[in-house]
C-alpha cells in the first residue's frame, strides 16, 4: 500500500512588487538607523583631531582617511533614503521649471565664480510632484557642476520646449568631462559609475534614481554627448498646458 504524502506551505509566494517594498522598507529603515552612528564617529573624530590632530602626521593622515570614509557612508545613506523616497505616492501638480530651476541654481552656485549657469528663454510648466522634480534637477545640475575638469569653471546651459506630442523637454547641458558614447545606455543603472569618472565622488544610484521618478511621472530621461564637449541629459514631462494625470498610488 502507497502512502501519499500531502505537503504544507507555510506562506504563499512573496510577489516580485511585495519584495520590492520590503526591500525599500528596509533601505529606508536601514539609512534612517545609521545616520545617528554616523553622526557619532563624525563627532569623535573632530574631538580627536582637537586634541591630538597637532602631534603626529601620521594620526592626521588616518583621521583624513575615516572622514573620506564617512564621506562616503554618508552620501550612500542619503541615496539610499532617496531611492525609497522616489516610489512614494506622487502628488502631481502645475510646477514652474523657472522657479524650480532659479531654486536649485541658487543652492548650487551660491558663491559666486564657482559655476555660469544660463537659462534659454523663459522656461514652461510641466506637470509634476515638485519635490521629486526638483530632485531630478538638483541631481543632473549638481553632476554638471561636480563632473567638471579641476581648475575649469563649470559651465551649464538650461533648455526647455513642448513637443509635438504635448509633453515638454528639459535639457541639462554642461562641458564636463563627458560621457564615454558606448557607456551612454548603462549611466541609469542602479551603482553604475563609467570609467572616467574614478576621480569623483559618487556612489552609482543618483541618475537611476532620476530616472525612476522621470518614469513614474510617464517621460522619458536620457543623455547624448554635447556638441563641442561635455554632456547633454534630458528628460521629457507632461507640459502644464494638460490637465495633470490622477494621483499615482504605490503598490
Amino acid at each position: 500500500m502507497r502512502t501519499k504524502l500531502t505537503f504544507c506551505n507555510a506562506a504563499a509566494p512573496t510577489t516580485p512588487q511585495a519584495r520590492e517594498s520590503e526591500l525599500r522598507a528596509l533601505m529606508t529603515m536601514a539609512s534612517h538607523d545609521l545616520k545617528n552612528p554616523l553622526a557619532s564617529i563624525a563627532a569623535h573624530v573632530e574631538v580627536l583631531r582637537a586634541e591630538y590632530g597637532e602631534t603626529d602626521e601620521d594620526f592626521r593622515h588616518f583621521l583624513a582617511a575615516i572622514e573620506r570614509g564617512l564621506g562616503r557612508m554618508s552620501r550612500l545613506a542619503e541615496e539610499l533614503m532617496d531611492y525609497a523616497r522616489a516610489d512614494r505616492e506622487l502628488d502631481p501638480r502645475q510646477s514652474s521649471l523657472n522657479d524650480l530651476v532659479g531654486e536649485v541654481v541658487g543652492d548650487h552656485a551660491a558663491t559666486p565664480g564657482t559655476a555660469r549657469v544660463t537659462v534659454a528663454e523663459a522656461l514652461p510648466d510641466v506637470v509634476a510632484d515638485a519635490g521629486l522634480l526638483r530632485h531630478v534637477l538638483d541631481n543632473l545640475i549638481g553632476n554638471a557642476i561636480k563632473y567638471t575638469p579641476a581648475g575649469a569653471v563649470p559651465e551649464i546651459e538650461i533648455r526647455a520646449f513642448d513637443l509635438a506630442d504635448g509633453s515638454t523637454r528639459v535639457e541639462v547641458s554642461d562641458r564636463g568631462i563627458g560621457i564615454p558614447v558606448a557607456e551612454q545606455p548603462k549611466v541609469f543603472d542602479a551603482f553604475h559609475r563609467c570609467a572616467n569618472s574614478g576621480g569623483y565622488s559618487g556612489t552609482g544610484l543618483g541618475l537611476h534614481i532620476c530616472r525612476r521618478i522621470v518614469e513614474r511621472h510617464g517621460g522619458r530621461i536620457g543623455v547624448e554627448s554635447n556638441i563641442g564637449g561635455g554632456s547633454r541629459f534630458w528628460f521629457t514631462l507632461p507640459s502644464g498646458r494638460t490637465a495633470p494625470p490622477a494621483r499615482t498610488e504605490v503598490s
